[in-house]
Parts: structure tokens; sequence; C-alpha cells
């Protein structure tokens, strides 16, 4: 097969006039001219200033962002931005000859970052070859940069023609390199300066990866560029932005694959010890662990990464006590094989990236089993469109794949036999051709995808490095790709429907550099791109790539959009606190404050009180196992989701933009940690130990202590303090003592805020600091009502212990009603708790029992109109009978 290249997608051909149109206005400059004792240089008639002309012209109309680049018109260096897949290569291969064609350019050196990139611009020469001799009659001389081969250099200097270099930046990065030393060979002369004679076009692939470092521009100075033109997915900071193709734009107009993910992850693990060694810190004092551990917050369980010394004890740090008996003994660098490592004092010793306390292989049998699952539904979905379909798996550990025994081999082999099975009915044929490695061995017996090595390994190289038609074939048995991180930079291939990344701990890598090798456009076995059609069904695309991590999907995204973001910028609006903005002074009003009206309130609600409470111990019993036996806990499961990204937004959360596909999962081989339930339970309760014992004791549901003890410990401790709470509240009496709240207090308070206030006229403050919009209607609306004479919220300090912390009401504030018979005035006093609701049923429990203790605080001290919860002001007049 041949693949067929398309000349006419409008992005592309964008593309390509964005760099062409910066020289408009300079003279094509004819072979003849460009000779000068006998090399052959690029000439460019035109002014700095003119080029930075159409420049601005580019940048408005294709309205470039200018936060999200670096102008410098000092320097004629430029940038295009494209999302992977969408034909980097063929783009600026195009662009060369489009230059040549308008200006008369002839020298391209193209910059790569590795021979894995390089291998991938030296096939797409190949392949392009014809299609560019069809488009333009021109043929481009090209070869790739070797030391050992200075005529090609020489050639590439004094030729005529269109001509292109592809050299790696390790080939000129140091001054011991061949390519920067004087040579015999080249009569005594540096081939670095052969090649800045001619003033060179200098195309950057990829120049985030190790170009944009100070050496790197002094190398590249030396070079004497024409002008550079960088081209990548993903710069830190473009300079001079000429074009732009973000990954929205590119994955909602249909130009690359759609992707969905089909997670795998561990659930219901809070009992597990899991812990995640993720590397060492070097400290001026001792080296420090980077552990990711579950912590106990509050009374939930929360996964945090955290930094941890010698001697720590991980239960204490914690505060679980799952990690009872892991105390760190030693951190350190094992020197035979550099390997960090981290001992424990139960004798358990984990090295950097494992992981503790999970079901490997069983996060694995999934992961595996589902790739080939979708691998084999695609080839049966594709296999009349003469559809190769290719999956790649990334691995963290060779050798679980290279070694006969290696989990990954045997997984694949067991899967691939069970699932071929089902699907068609009988026994595989031929196993071993339809799966390798991206693998060679060295001379310590050991295996790596180190690409040195792997030229070495010439059939596997070959085929899956150069020779893309042969490996898109359908005659090709091979369709499943093993790989470490060779070709997790560089290489893709546009019939790669599935990858699967199988590590020990979540993935470092990108997810965008992942997901990168298999985003483009599909082929057929013709060499044409397949497209799917605008009115294809969402779901049923041929175009559609499966990701297979081992998180869970959210996790998955929103690490994808997070990058996207950090690489193209965040236009989605977040509210900023204005730090430029004053703060609000608050006076006090003491007309109000020293007034009969308030004086005469603050008497009835001035005094404290304490509680005090009283139960029977077997009523709280048997309710605390009522509750109790109400206790589900889910078992540990394998849990599989499968979702679709139907768009991506800059101004949406990718998680808003997902189809769901079904979910499924498998039981978890569990493995939970030993802890002491009662004594656990009896500290986080303070009940006796006597009492918790009876309570386990008569429940029903005791099987679902072991399923998952964390868990049953949180909710337990949940459920008894509630009936604690409950009871306390039923039970609770006050009793007045003989302190009170001084309303002298009142002059402390501090004049500046930074919160957000409004203004009050019958306030004893002039302005009031509100937490809600509840709270602030409701300022504004008693503030303006004549029947309100003064009003206060009540401040910090006015607090009402209960058995669930300190309560401090809303307000308070007086009312007065005439009448019109009788004549006269009549003064109202309240203590008002405003809330969304008047309705007491859709208040949460806490805000219930405070109310409750409340209530009887009030009347405790003689004071009768306390009312909670009032919306707003027309519910209080309601209540009241003061409309």
């Amino acid at each position: 097969m041949k693949l067929k290249f398309e000349a006419n997608l409008q992005y592309q051909k964008e593309a390509i006039d964005s760099v062409v149109k910066l020289f408009e206005g300079a003279p094509y400059i004819r072979p003849e001219d460009r000779i000068s004792q006998e090399v052959s240089p690029n000439i460019l008639k035109i002014t700095q200033e003119s080029v930075f002309k159409n420049y601005d012209n580019i940048a408005f109309d294709s309205l470039i962002d200018e936060s999200k680049q670096a102008r410098n018109s000092e320097l004629l260096d430029f940038s295009v931005e494209m999302e992977t897949g969408t034909g980097k290569t063929y783009i600026y291969l195009r662009t060369i000859l489009e230059l040549y064609r308008s200006y008369g350019l002839t020298k391209f050196l193209i910059v790569v970052p590795s021979i894995a990139v390089k291998e991938g611009v030296m096939k797409t020469l190949d392949m392009t070859k014809d299609h560019f001799n069809d488009l333009y009659n021109e043929k481009i001389q090209y070869f790739e940069y070797d030391s050992k081969k200075t005529t090609r250099v020489r050639h590439f200097a004094y030729g005529n023609t269109l001509q292109v270099m592809v050299i790696n930046v390790q080939a000129f990065n140091a001054d011991d390199n061949i390519i920067n030393q004087e040579r015999d060979a080249n009569n005594g002369a540096k081939l670095i300066d052969l090649i800045r004679s001619v003033r060179p076009v200098v195309i950057m692939d990829e120049p985030q990866e190790g170009m944009d470092s100070k050496n790197m521009e002094k190398r590249f100075d030396q070079l004497d560029p024409l002008f550079k033109l960088r081209y990548s997915a993903t710069h830190k900071k473009p300079i001079n932005l000429v074009y732009r193709l973000t990954p929205y734009e590119a994955y909602n107009q249909g130009l690359v694959k759609k992707i969905e993910v089909y997670s795998i992850h561990e659930e219901n693990t809070q009992s597990n010890v899991e812990i995640e060694f993720m590397e060492i810190k070097l400290t001026s004092a001792k080296p420090e662990a980077k552990l990711q551990l579950n912590y106990k917050v509050g009374i939930d369980f929360k996964t945090k990464t955290g930094l941890f010394k010698e001697l720590d004890d991980l239960e204490e740090k914690t505060k679980n006590p799952a990690y009872k008996g892991w105390i760190i003994e030693r951190i350190y660098k094992d020197l035979m094989d550099s390997t960090e490592k981290i001992k424990f004092s139960n004798g358990i010793e984990l090295t950097k990236g494992s992981k503790h306390g999970w079901d490997k292989e069983s996060i694995f049998r999934e992961q595996i089993r589902w790739t080939i699952r979708r691998h084999f539904q695609k080839k049966e979905q594709y296999k009349d469109l003469g559809i190769k379909v290719l999956s790649l798996f990334f691995i963290d550990r060779v050798a679980n794949y290279v070694l006969p025994e290696g989990i990954i081999r045997k997984l694949f082999v067991e899967l691939f036999i069970q699932e071929y099975k089902e699907k068609y009915g009988k026994e595989p044929l031929n196993i071993d051709q339809v799966h390798n490695g991206y693998f060679a061995k060295t001379r310590s017996d050991e295996y790596t995808d180190n690409v040195n090595s792997m030229q070495k390994n010439k059939e596997i190289y070959n085929l899956i490095m150069k020779d893309k038609e042969r490996l898109l074939s359908l005659e090709e048995p091979l369709e499943f790709i093993f790989s470490h991180s060779a070709l997790g930079v560089g290489w893709d291939n546009p019939n790669v429907f599935q990858i699967c990344t199988l590590n020990e701990s979540h993935s470092e890598a990108k997810k965008r550099q992942e997901i990168g090798r298999g985003l483009r456009i599909c082929v057929d076995k013709t060499g044409e791109r397949y497209r799917d059609l605008d009115t294809v069904t969402e779901g049923q695309e041929i175009n559609l790539l499966t990701v297979i991590p081992n998180e869970s999907y959210h996790a998955f995204v929103t690490q994808y959009q997070d990058e996207i973001i950090e690489e193209t910028g965040d236009a989605r609006q977040t509210k900023v606190r204005n730090a430029k903005k004053g703060a609000n002074k608050i006076g006090i009003n003491r007309d109000i404050l020293n007034s009969d009206d308030f004086q005469n309130l603050w008497k009835k609600i001035q005094k404290k009180t304490k509680y005090m409470v009283s139960f029977r111990e077997q009523e709280l019993v048997d309710k605390c196992v009522d509750e109790l036996n109400s206790i589900v806990v889910r078992e540990q499961i394998i849990q599989t989701q499968a979702i679709q990204i139907k768009s991506l937004s800059e101004l949406q959360d990718i998680n808003e933009n997902i189809l769901s596909k079904g979910e499924t999962s498998t039981k978890a081989k569990s493995s939970v940690a030993n802890i002491d339930l009662i004594d656990q339970i009896s500290e986080q309760t303070s009940l006796s130990i006597k009492t918790v014992i009876e309570i386990l004791s008569k429940i029903s549901n005791s099987n679902m202590l072991t399923r998952n003890p964390i868990v049953y410990l949180t909710d337990a401790v949940k459920q008894i303090k509630k009936v604690l709470n409950n009871e306390m509240v039923r039970v609770i009496s006050y009793k007045p003592t003989n302190e009170e709240f001084p309303i002298e207090d009142f002059e402390k308070f501090d004049p500046q805020t930074y919160n957000d206030v409004v203004s009050a006229h019958k306030g004893v403050y002039d302005a009031v600091e509100y937490d809600s919009n509840i709270e602030k209607d409701f300022v504004l609306d008693i503030d303006q009502e004549n029947k309100v004479k003064a009003f206060v919220k009540l401040p910090k300090w006015y607090k009402i212990n209960t058995p669930i912390g300190t309560y401090n009401p809303d307000f308070a504030l007086i009312m007065e009603k005439k009448d019109l018979e009788k004549g006269g005035e009549t003064k109202y006093y309240f203590v008002v708790e405003t809330k969304g609701t008047d309705e007491w049923n859709e208040l949460k429990e806490e805000e219930k029992m405070k109310i409750e203790c409340a209530v009887k605080h009030f009347e405790a001290i003689g004071f009768e109109k306390y009312m909670a919860p009032i919306k707003n002001l027309n519910s209080l007049k309601s209540k009241t009978n003061l409309s």
C-alpha cells in the first residue's frame, strides 16, 4: 500500500500561507543570482520592518491573541502552533516548496529533538516525494546529517537546487561535536561554518524539546539563519505566532479522532494500606520520601501526597488507623543500581514508582481485556472498509512484557485467547505474530527501547519506526504494539485506535503526549484517509480513539483539560478578587446603640446560659444499634466506566461535555488493614469501650465490618454521633448563668473590612457585613421598613453553646405597631435566623439541632420571640402578625 495525501485541506493551506505571506513583497531570486564563490546561499530582499508589517496584518486577520505569545520584532523568528495529528510535518515540508516557488529560497535545515522524530520526518519526506512532484513539478533533495558523510554537507552548501538537511539537535549542541570542529576532510574548516555560509532557513520541529536553552540560542546564532520557523502543538511560549490551530478547533472540526475513555480503577479501597512511593526529595538535612497516602480529614478520608522523613509514623501523620505499624526506617538510593528505595519497620521495602496495597493483576487484566475487546469490535466494524486496526500499550517495566513469565505478556496471551474464542468461536493461530514489543536486548541481558539499541534490532525497528505502510497493510499480522517510552514522542500511526497505559502508579506522562500517538485520521488499505461524515451518530464514528488508563475517567479528562489549558491558556472566566479594591469602612451608629429601644432589646437577650443533658444508656444503645443496622458497605471492586468526549470547549469544563457509554465492575482481591474498630469508635464518639462492645454485639449486619473497616468506622461514627446529638438536643436543658454579653463590646470592632457590606441607617453599625444574598436582602428590607425601629446583625462574639458547637444567630431587631382603635404603640423584640427557606423540613440536620437548642436557650432567659427559619421580611411579618 502507499499512503495518499490530501492537497486541499483549508486549515493546512492557511498555515502555509501565513508563513509565505510574511515575506510578501520580496522578489523571486533566480538560481544564477545566488552563486557566490561556489556556495549557493539563500537571499531574501525585504526589510525587517516590511516583514513585521506583513506579520501584523497576518496576526490581525488570524485573530492571534497577543497574550498567548511573545512578540519580538527584533528577531526573524516565527511560530506555528498545530494540534498533534493534523499534519505538522506535511505542512512545513509544503511550506518549504512554497517559499522556494515564491522567493527562490533553496537551503532548509530541519532540526529535530530525537531520533524518533527524525525517523518520522525522513519517512514523511519519502512518502510525499511523488505527491509534491505532482503539485509543484519539483523534487526536494533531502538527507539526514551524518558526521561520517561530510560530502553531503558540502553538496548542501554548493548545490543550486532545493536542498533539505535533517539534523538532530544533539549533533551541534556542544563544542566537541564533529560539526563544530576543524577537520582535514573539510580543508581544515568547520562544517558548521559551511552551513552558516548559505544562511539556511531553520525549521525547528518541537522546539520546546531542548531547543530553547541559552546554549541552543547561541548554537542557532552560529548557523546565521535567514529566519527561523518553529512548529509544535505544545510551545512553551511561542515567538511571533503566525498561525494557531488549537486542540479545541481540531477536535470539534473533526480534524483528529474523537476520544473515548475506558477507565479502569479500584473503588472502595479505603481499608487497604495504600502507599504510592513517588520519589525521594534531597534536602540539606536528610532525604525525604514523597508518598501518596489516604489521610483522615475530619471523619472522611482523602488521598493526598506528602513528604516524610525517617522515623515518621504513617498512622500518626495521616491520622489513619490503617497505617498502624508503618514507620519509615530508611530512605536511600541503592548503590548497586541507583534505585530509590524506602524501607518500613515491618520489613516491607518499596522502590520509586511502586505502589503497595492495590490489586495490580486485576487492574492490568481489565485494562488488557478491554483493549483487546475494543480492538476486536473495531476490527469487525471496519473490515468492509479495509481499515487495519492497531493497539498501542505503554508499560513502565519492560520485564513485565519481554520475559516469558512477565505479568503483562502472560495476561495478554491468556486474554487474547479468551476474547478471540468468545468473538470468533475458535482457537487463535499464530498468537506471537499479532503482538510484539519495541524493545532490544542489551549486553547485560536487560531490555530497553533506547533508540540506539533498537536500531540493532532491525526487523521490529524498521517495521514500527520506518515502514509505516507495511504496518498499515492488512497482510501484516502485527496488531498489538508494546513500548516503554520511545514511542511516546515523535511517533504516531493513523490507525492506532486503542492506547492502553499499564503502570504500577498513575502515569506521569502527559495525557496529550500519550493520546497524540493515535489522534491522526485513519487510512484504508488503499492509503486514502477515511473521514467520518458530519451526520455520523455520536459514538459510531470510525475515527474514534479508545484510551484505557488505570484511573477514573474524571481524573483522566480533568488532567487532559488542565494540560490543554496550561499549554494554550484558559479562556474560561474565573472570579478573581480585585487586589486593588479598597477596604470597606464601618462606623458605629451611637444614636441607635444608645436608644431606649436597643437598650431594652439588649437587656432581654444579653444573658448567658449553660446546658445540661442526661439520658438513659440502654435507650441510647438501642437507637445506635438501629442506625448501625442500616449501614451498607460496598465491596472492593475494579470499576470500568466508558465515556466519550463529545466536544472540547475553551469556556466549559470538559466533564460537562461527555457522553456516558456504560459501566461494569468485577470483584477485587481485597487486602484490608487490621484496625481496632472498638477502640477507634470509642475514641471518636467518647462512648465507653463497654458501651461500644454492647452496640456492636447487637447489630445484625456484622458482615459489613470486615468488607471495608475504614468505611464502616466512618459511617458508624457518623450514625452514633447523630444519635448522640439527637438525644442530647431532645433532653437538653438550659440554665441562666450570672454572666452576660456586655453591651460595651459593641465598641470593640474593626472599622475596616474587605468583606462585602451593605449600608444601613437603622443598624447599630452604619454598614453590615453579609455572608449571603439572603442576609443582604434582609438587611435592605428591614432598613427600609417603617415598622422596624432598630436592628443589629449579631456579632461573632454573641455565641450560644450547644452539644454540636457554638451557634451565632443572625439578627436582633425591634418592631413597632400602632393601634388605631386604642391608640398608642407596642414594641416587639425579635431574634431572627435567616435561611433560604421557611420550611423546617428543608433545613439540614445540624441547622435543626442548633435552632432547637437556641429555642431552649432563649426560653431559659425569658425571651420568647426567637424566629427560625425566616426566609425574608414578609415571612417574618406573616409569622408574627405584623403585616
